[in-house]
């Protein structure tokens, strides 16, 4: 009951808290990968790695460090969203070969 009034207090702000960090992390791992040179494929797997998060590592710390059911509301969502926007962003790139347009820009300079 006491997660439940937390959840719908803080839940609109949260759940938008959550997807925003998730995104920028994707961004901003692909993006600064690219950037920096790294191909397709390597600023794939970092994008996975930035963009995701050790959420059940942060539940665990909330319940036994903090000892706070509300602490671990962010965590136990962003790790629910997490898992849903990292399979979305894993089918989509497994439907387009890595690199095809980079390799092309490369050979016609």
């Amino acid at each position: 009951a006491h997660n439940k009034a937390t959840l719908l207090s803080i839940g609109p702000a949260l759940f938008l808290a959550v997807i925003v960090h998730n995104l920028l992390g994707y961004i901003s791992g692909y993006s600064l990968f690219r950037a920096f040179g790294f191909s397709e494929a390597d600023a794939r797997a970092i994008t996975m790695e930035v963009g995701t998060k050790n959420a059940g590592l942060a539940v665990g710390l909330a319940y036994d460090v903090l000892k706070s059911t509300a602490a671990a509301l962010a965590p136990l969502i962003f790790g629910t969203w997490m898992n849903i926007s990292a399979s979305s962003l894993a089918t989509f790139w497994s439907q387009r070969e890595p690199g095809a347009k980079a390799d092309k820009r490369k050979k016609s300079t």
